[in-house]
């Protein structure tokens, strides 16, 4: 049998050690949505992969509890040859282990996501939180309990009646980040607003307290809120005038 000239177009029936001139000359059928794989000799598992368009990529294939995997690695204009083989190698460790690569990389990818969400979290405002929870939560809402939540939180200076409207009394907390809203800092807060405007102050602190009891449920923000609500105490609201 002839020896296949070296411009001949590689048999992709047959293993070859893998070159650049081969890769180069490797071809497939183009008048069909078709592929073709040229296989390594060196790193059993890694093939070359043509496409019906032209485009040429490594591609690592192995079985898996009967299963076949097969993992794109690069394309050949970017990965060199050695470092394919270096991949295809990482790869059919990982599978001799009994581990799926695209199975670990999906979980990894996970766990980036939920530390970057969780490191996002920790810089989330009490007001951030409070508008998100305006909007889940408005829709459930009468029109004077919906009222009540934009009153409280206004930032005030608005022109009213010849004057200026005042900040409500929520409004202080909306800049503090939300980890910080402890019982402490609830306790201050409420026997400042409590000493001047108590029948509001009281009414804010309902509304803060089940703003709490939503964050303590909901998954972007129940790591954030201590599992007691900070806003349970009672102490500030036994220092302030009953409503009348």
């Amino acid at each position: 049998m002839a020896r296949p000239k070296k411009t001949d177009v590689p048999d992709t029936a047959q293993a070859m050690e893998l070159s650049a001139g081969a890769i180069e000359r490797l071809t497939c059928r183009n008048d069909i949505k078709a592929q073709a794989f040229l296989r390594d000799t060196k790193v059993p598992g890694l093939r070359v992969r043509v496409t019906n368009t032209g485009h040429k990529s490594f591609v690592y294939e192995a079985k898996l509890n009967r299963q076949t995997i097969r993992r794109t690695i690069g394309d050949v204009r970017t990965w060199t040859i050695e470092q394919a083989r270096t991949e295809a190698r990482r790869l059919a460790v990982l599978i001799d282990a009994g581990i799926n690569p695209g199975e670990q990389e999906r979980q990894q990818q996970a766990e980036r996501a939920a530390k970057k969400a969780t490191a996002a979290a920790q810089t989330v405002t009490v007001g951030e939180a409070w508008l998100a929870y305006v909007a889940e939560r408005t829709p459930r809402w009468g029109e004077r309990h919906a009222h009540d939540h934009a009153v409280l939180t206004r930032a005030g200076g608005e022109p009213f009646r010849g004057g200026l409207t005042v900040a409500g009394p929520l409004h202080p907390l909306l800049a503090l980040p939300l980890k910080e809203l402890s019982t402490a800092t609830i306790e201050t807060w409420a026997q400042r607003e409590g000493q001047h405007r108590p029948t509001s102050a009281r009414l804010a602190w309902r509304l803060l307290r089940a703003f709490l009891s939503w964050c303590a449920e909901h998954p972007d923000y129940k790591t954030i809120v201590p599992a007691q609500n900070p806003a349970k105490s009672r102490r500030p609201v036994r220092r302030w005038a009953k409503p009348a």
